[in-house]
């Protein structure tokens, strides 16, 4: 009996050494995993190691943790909602092996095809200058900014809400503005044609359907960005979804203004169709007085596949809105007395706030997209689009020049009773074109501005590779435009009727009716239609560490206009034909492990915009009009390991042959009314960018951002005044040379901390600073010879943003609940304006910083 006691012991004893032995050979793998395009961390994901049951799930924060004892194993990453990732993990020396960040690729049905098609840049050896905001900090930091304001910590950028209503926002690039920054979405452009600016609130409804917002500094990488000076911003959003889900998200402002957003997909079905849906509405009174917001927003994308080589997407979205404005900025006189809120455009009428600065506006955009997949190596993608925005702006007219509307004044606002006293009790006459004497007409009006349009457009990319280190893409890109711009009577205030005199047509009355009703047309009535064409192709080409591209454009632009108004019976113009080109070199170096650098040179013939083709609001057509010339060269180079993160680039973009008509009229001896005409402006603009981020711990990470520019009018010239038939009146000197480019600062840097705990808090804060931002100013205004001033320079200054959330789970679904602080410190500072006579505070007119403001936002997953 002892024996076996003793033998059971030894027994045990071998266990417990053996066991000890084992357990000393086991080591631990630690890491997080995310979502490549998000980068958020993903909770739930299920890790085994290949070839037997054991693993692990991630937590909530997306970490793991996994005891092993082979020196060498497989680890299967895997999620209904992702790609199947196999990970090699080899042991190391210690008893902790942390493989760092996982990035998993989302089932999205048609989110690679999206990114070809739209020249989006996920290739960190790309020789270009990029930043990319991906759509997990964009719903984080959304709060109550708009688009641009996103991207105020990518060097560079400089965005702001300039006069406070929604979506009335204004970014620069390099110190371009924003006719010089093409925007695009999912690689389709969007900015005017007629004059390449951006129109953010048509589009401020849509964040919640943004997957990405890319930026591409300098020439960039899209084969279709026609304005693409200072850079490409491309808004990618969300794509069918492989999953079925969705999502109820509400936020609302401590000003009143409130967001109600629902998103759902039927995830991939059996017949190979995948539908995704979002919808919101936007409401609330707006921060600056009268600055109201009503607007919708919708997003469909459809997805089918045709066996595996076709798939068909139909993506349509829009956000029809209407909103209070602040078109005029405020003098420091204006601010003191005032405050940052005030607005005086606005009154009330019969008990409710109207504004002389309102915008109402609907642009759908519609794309049909076919992926084809030719062979393996060959892909076409086509985009067939189509956009027709319609709505326009509030204005007033005033009778005879007299009394403006803006004019009448009660309690530091517009009095419109004062108006509607005036018309009602107006006994005047006035004697028309054929003789008759008329009572009873509106010495004021209310008017709406309207700017229809339609275009249509085919862009269609081939891409082959010809072998692993070779790749050629060539395509078309076809687009149509017509606009209609005119002055339509809303509302008469008292009066009977308006009286049209004609007195900016060319052609006077004409025989034409001048009693004028609401509804009808008045003052201004034309059309432009320009047609647009280019052919692209590209050639890239990597060995080893080495990656290379070579890329062309050639395009055309057709100009006509018709103008019904000044010529009413031969209303359409002299056709215009301009051609243009680009060609763009570059390179990219892999530098060790984690380092590379890269270069890049362009040239750019760019034809001019609409509006300088024909000039003066006529049909003639400007003299001696020349393409506008970019030469460009950039360098930079690129550290990414697991924890650190630094990009530094340098630029150089000469611009030439810059066009700029004057902003005000002026008055020539007949006392008829022109503008001038301002060609062969040069500015130089040059700078060094930087951006660096740590990941001090996994749930604690450091950025910065930095960038210094140099950007002047490197020129003296001459304008050159016409009279409406296009015969040269008058001429003046232009006194630009040596004065800094404004509306801009030249000098950023911003701090910026992100920070989660292991149970679903995220905090996060931004901090930007910004100098030697100088006034914007109107370079045909720079006339005197003795005047060589630099524009007024604003004050420097900063801001500071914080943002806090929270994740948990109620029951089985997700929930995240967010909290934004913009301007935590309540500065409020001078962010943009026009530069005065006399260059300096006193007669700037401009535009202050809105003070603290908050946002709380809840969101339901399903």
């Amino acid at each position: 009996m002892m024996n076996k006691l003793l033998n059971l012991l030894h027994l045990i004893l071998f266990a417990v050494l053996l066991s000890g032995t084992l357990s000393a050979q086991e080591f631990k793998i630690k890491g997080t995993v995310t979502d490549r395009y998000t980068n958020e961390t993903i909770p739930g994901i299920t890790i085994l190691v290949e070839g037997t049951t054991q693993g692990t799930v991630t937590g909530t924060d997306g970490t793991f943790e996994l005891n092993v004892s082979q020196e060498k194993i497989n680890l299967q990453f895997t999620h209904i909602s992702y790609k199947t990732l196999t990970l090699e993990v080899n042991r190391k020396s210690g008893s902790v092996n942390f493989i760092g960040n996982i990035a998993l690729d989302p089932h999205i049905v048609d989110l690679d095809e999206i990114k070809i098609m739209s020249s989006f840049i996920s290739d960190h050896n790309t020789p270009v200058a990029v930043s990319t905001v991906k759509a997990r900090t964009i719903e984080q930091k959304i709060g109550n900014q708009d688009y641009p304001e996103i991207l105020k910590m990518t060097p560079g950028i400089y965005a702001t809400k300039e006069g406070g209503g929604s979506g009335d926002d204004r970014l620069s690039l390099r110190g371009f503005q924003q006719e010089n920054v093409s925007l695009l979405l999912n690689g389709v452009p969007v900015s005017s044609m007629e004059n390449g600016l951006v129109y953010w609130s048509n589009w401020t409804g849509l964040t919640d359907a943004t997957e990405a917002i890319q930026v591409q500094r300098g020439l960039g990488a899209s084969r279709v960005a026609m304005n693409s000076v200072g850079g490409t911003i491309n808004i990618i959003t969300k794509s069918t979804s492989a999953t079925a889900g969705g999502a109820l998200r509400y936020s609302l402002s401590d000003y009143g203004n409130s967001k109600t957003s629902l998103s759902f997909s039927t995830g991939k079905m059996k017949n190979g169709t995948s539908l995704t849906f979002l919808g919101s509405h936007t409401a609330g009174p707006g921060y600056v007085d009268a600055t109201y917001v009503n607007g919708w927003a919708y997003f469909l994308s459809l997805s089918r596949e045709f066996g595996k080589k076709h798939r068909l997407v139909l993506t349509a979205m829009g956000a029809p809105e209407k909103h209070g404005q602040r078109n005029y900025g405020m003098s420091q006189a204006d601010f003191e007395k005032y405050g940052v809120k005030y607005n005086k455009n606005w009154g009330e009428y019969n008990g409710e706030i109207l504004s002389l600065s309102e915008n109402f506006y609907h642009k759908p955009q519609i794309n049909l997209n076919h992926y084809w997949n030719i062979t393996p190596k060959t892909f076409l993608a086509t985009s067939a689009y189509v956009s027709f925005g319609q709505g326009g702006g509030k204005y007033t007219e005033a009778f005879n020049y007299g009394k403006p509307t803006w004019d009448y004044r009660k309690n530091n606002q517009i009095d419109f009773d004062a108006v509607f006293l005036t018309n009602s009790t107006n006994t005047d006459s006035t004697t028309l074109a054929d003789g008759s004497v008329v009572k009873g007409y509106s010495k004021n009006i209310l008017t709406n501005y309207k700017a229809n349009h339609y275009w249509i457009g085919l862009l269609s990319s081939l891409t082959l590779d010809l072998n692993e280190n070779f790749k050629i893409t060539t395509g078309i890109h076809l687009r149509n435009f017509k606009s209609h711009l005119y002055e339509e009577v809303d509302d008469l205030m008292g009066g009977d009727f308006w009286v049209e005199q004609y007195e900016w047509s060319l052609a006077g009355v004409s025989g034409r009716e001048q009693i004028k009703k609401p509804g009808d047309v008045i003052n201004v009535d034309n059309y432009s239609m320009i047609s647009y064409g280019n052919l692209f192709g590209q050639a890239e080409y990597k060995f080893g560490k080495l990656t290379t591209f070579l890329a062309s454009t050639l395009s055309g632009t057709h100009y006509r206009r018709e103008d019904p108004y000044n010529y009413p019976q031969d209303p359409l113009s002299e056709p215009v034909n301009k051609a243009g080109f680009d060609v763009k070199a570059g390179a990219g170096y892999k530098a060790g492990k984690y380092g590379s650098v890269y270069g890049n040179v362009g040239f750019y013939s760019r034809e001019p915009y609409y509006k300088f083709v024909y000039v003066n609001f006529s049909n003639t057509i400007a003299h001696d009009l020349v393409n506008e010339k970019i030469t460009s060269a950039e360098a930079g180079y690129t550290y990414e390991s697991g924890k650190i993160t630094t990009r530094i680039n340098l630029y150089h973009t000469l611009w030439k042959d810059k066009s700029l008509l004057s902003r005000e009229n002026i008055q020539l001896a007949d006392s008829t009314l022109t503008r001038s005409l301002v060609r062969g402006l040069n500015a130089l603009h040059q700078g060094i960018e930087a951006e660096f981020s740590y990941k001090v711990f996994q749930n604690l990470t450091l950025a910065a951002t930095a960038s210094y520019g140099n950007w002047k009018w490197q020129n003296d010239v001459s304008a050159s005044i016409y009279n409406d038939n296009q015969v040269l009146v008058d001429s003046m000197m232009v006194y630009t040379k040596g004065l800094y480019v404004g509306d801009a600062p030249q000098t950023q840097l911003g701090l910026s901390a992100e920070y989660h705990t292991a149970d679903g808090f995220r905090f996060s804060a931004d901090w930007v600073f910004y100098d030697r931002l100088y006034a914007n100013f109107d370079p045909v205004n720079r006339n005197n010879a003795d005047d060589r001033n630099q524009p007024y320079q604003v004050p420097s200054y900063s801001l500071f943003d914080l943002y806090a959330g929270y994740d948990l789970q109620v029951k089985q679904f997700p929930v995240s609940l967010q909290i934004a602080c913009q301007n935590i410190f309540n500065k409020q500072t001078i962010i943009r304006g026009d530069d005065g006579s006399g260059h300096d505070l006193e007669t700037f007119s401009g535009f202050w910083s809105l003070g603290r403001t908050f946002n709380v936002s809840a969101k339901i997953s399903f």
